[in-house]
């Protein structure tokens, strides 16, 4: 179902949903109470944390927010650690450590995607995620990322990052679960450190920076902008680059929260609209028939390539053929004001204290 679905159904039933949706923002506020007071207990990490979240579920960015940072990380020598719950992953034991090889359904997605394209990264799956931690905080760790950890607040973080999509700062501003996307009231911006706006597809006029500063400047936090941009396909299997999609027919297959994004950015940045959009539920696991599927409508549309975003890649290129391509993505940051995101972090990463290991709790969550 398409973010527009289910935003429309909301609306709908908006009589119904509303109570619902005031109850469960007390609820939340309640719960960050207790851990920002230390009413419930929390983990510190041995070294410096960064958490990298929403305030809404899904399609803001996060994996390449979190993929540039280790980018960032190894190149200031930094040995960088990251925890995730490893969405659609099935891992055999907890905590899992990734490695280039694992297979997507022990993995997850995500967390093989990251490990692929930073070898030199620790990444961990676990659901308890201060598991995890504490197992990686036995080895050399500078720096711990938490994924997706903006509501996970058994770990104590250094720095909160929240991301923002153009729909949280419109549409979906302050509509909270079930009323909307949004997983805790307006209230809890407070929490972050720096709000990181993935600007997508605005227009040259800067819109949404215009927005976003009208919503998030009372807040005082900095407030950076960036956007994930496509610069030519790769083939999955060969490594082949091409610089466009221009004149090229294809079935565009996605499993993400946004697929309306990669429609996008194919017409945007890539300059070719597909033929025919497959669309699948987020972190959907693909099959050897899910594969066959897709090949029928691609001949059926006399389509000579498939695109598929890359977190799919890893699922479909087990047995996909040579039709397959995804494309290459960049994450470019825009200053805000006078200070890039990178002078930013460097700043405040570089005089942040080693902390020492914290007590051991009894619970594991």
């Amino acid at each position: 179902m398409t973010p527009d679905r289910i935003l429309r159904l909301q609306e709908k039933f908006a009589h119904i949903l509303g109570p619902l949706s005031k109850a469960y923002a007390r609820l939340m506020r309640l719960r960050a109470q207790f851990y920002l007071s230390g009413k419930w207990a929390s983990w510190r990490p041995p070294a410096a944390c960064i958490s990298v979240g929403n305030i809404s579920w899904g399609g803001t960015g996060k994996t390449p927010v979190v993929s540039w940072l280790l980018d960032w990380a190894r190149g200031e020598g930094i040995d960088a650690t990251v925890l995730t719950r490893g969405y659609g992953g099935r891992p055999p034991h907890l905590p899992y450590e990734v490695q280039l090889l694992s297979p997507p359904r022990e993995a997850g997605d995500e967390p093989l995607l990251l490990k692929r394209t930073h070898p030199q990264a620790r990444i961990l799956v676990d659901p308890k995620r201060v598991r995890a931690g504490k197992t990686a905080g036995r080895n050399r760790t500078d720096l711990f990322i938490l994924d997706d950890g903006y509501q996970h607040l058994r770990i104590q973080r250094d720095l909160n990052l929240c991301l923002l999509s153009p729909r949280d700062l419109d549409e979906e501003w302050n509509r909270v679960i079930p009323a909307g996307s949004w997983r805790e009231d307006v209230s809890a911006l407070k929490r972050a450190d720096a709000f990181l706006v993935n600007t997508m597809f605005d227009s040259d006029d800067g819109c949404i920076e215009t927005v976003a500063r009208i919503k998030l400047t009372h807040l005082g936090k900095p407030i950076f902008f960036f956007r994930v941009t496509a610069r030519g396909v790769a083939n999955a299997l060969t490594g082949e680059v091409m610089d466009t999609l221009d004149g090229t027919r294809f079935v565009l297959v996605t499993a993400i929260a946004n697929p309306d994004k990669v429609c996008q950015t194919c017409k945007g940045d890539l300059g070719e609209k597909p033929v025919r959009h497959l669309v699948y539920p987020d972190h959907h696991p693909f099959s050897v028939s899910d594969w066959q599927a897709i090949v029928a409508s691609a001949e059926r549309n006399a389509c000579t390539h498939i695109v598929c975003t890359p977190k799919d890649a890893v699922k479909l290129a087990p047995f996909a053929d040579e039709r397959l391509w995804t494309p290459q993505l960049t994450t470019t940051f825009s200053a805000a004001g006078s200070q890039a995101f990178r002078a930013w972090l460097d700043e405040r990463v570089h005089i942040l204290p080693r902390k020492p290991h914290a007590p051991e709790e009894t619970s594991n969550e």
